[in-house]
């Protein structure tokens, strides 16, 4: 690694990054850990990194709506509870945010599946007019061709309970890499066994039970419309949903 960084012209004071990663690898475990959130480079960077160049991402997202799909409103609301902790402003977090949401607007972009509880939809962030601007905005981006999203209804009841968050990254000549979003790390698997055989064996049962795209679409448009009333959204909606499904 040393010898490659030389012939690139990168010396060892510039490269503390690369070879702490080397250092790493050498337990081959198959997982390496990084500090979590958008306050800490070296989890971001690795994070935007698989974002960007992966053919195809999966994100199942049970408590929040997921990055890539947040509005300004919505982000600065979830960023400002972890900014007392944080060495950057508010302000840089959330810039940074919105520029990682690029990749869904590149000229030729990538599939992108995200599977999203009912309860993120139903938790309010920064306010009823928070979230009607957040919804609104989530059935405008499921509309792209390349943006797939798939409500995970809560009337499902212990089925629809599949674990914390986690992002499947896919390439097409490389093998899956799996992200698991904890509290106070976010965890990188590239283990086969535990990414074949147990999350990508997760996706015909996230399918199976969550609503079709359309179903998703109409679901958030009608969770948007309540929050612009100011009423509590209801949970019959969903229920007949499923009922017609079965």
């Amino acid at each position: 690694m040393i010898l490659y960084l030389g012939a690139c012209g990168i010396f060892r004071v510039d490269a503390q990054d690369e070879l702490r990663l080397c250092r790493i690898a050498e337990y081959n475990q198959g997982y390496w850990l990084s500090p979590r959130g958008e306050w800490l480079e070296t989890s971001l960077a690795s994070l935007i990194y698989h974002e960007s160049t992966a053919d195809r991402t999966i994100w199942y997202e049970p408590f929040a709506i997921p990055g890539l799909l947040q509005t300004p409103a919505y982000a600065h609301a979830k960023i400002v509870r972890h900014a007392a902790d944080s060495s950057r402003s508010v302000d840089e977090a959330l810039r940074i945010r919105m520029e990682r949401k690029a990749i869904l607007h590149r000229r030729r972009p990538a599939e992108f599946v995200f599977f999203v509880h009912e309860q993120a939809l139903r938790t309010q962030v920064g306010g009823a007019a928070v979230m009607h601007e957040q919804l609104l905005h989530l059935v405008l981006m499921a509309a792209l061709g390349h943006v797939i999203l798939r409500i995970i209804p809560a009337a499902a009841g212990a089925q629809s309970g599949f674990g914390g968050p986690f992002q499947l990254f896919e390439y097409r000549k490389h093998r899956p890499l799996l992200y698991l979003d904890g509290f106070l790390t976010g965890m990188f698997i590239e283990d086969g066994d535990i990414v074949g055989d147990h999350y990508r064996h997760l996706l015909p049962e996230l399918k199976a039970i969550a609503l079709h795209e359309g179903e998703s679409r109409a679901f958030a448009a009608m969770l948007a419309d309540e929050y612009d009333r100011g009423s509590p959204p209801d949970d019959h909606v969903e229920e007949e949903q499923l009922q017609r499904r079965r």
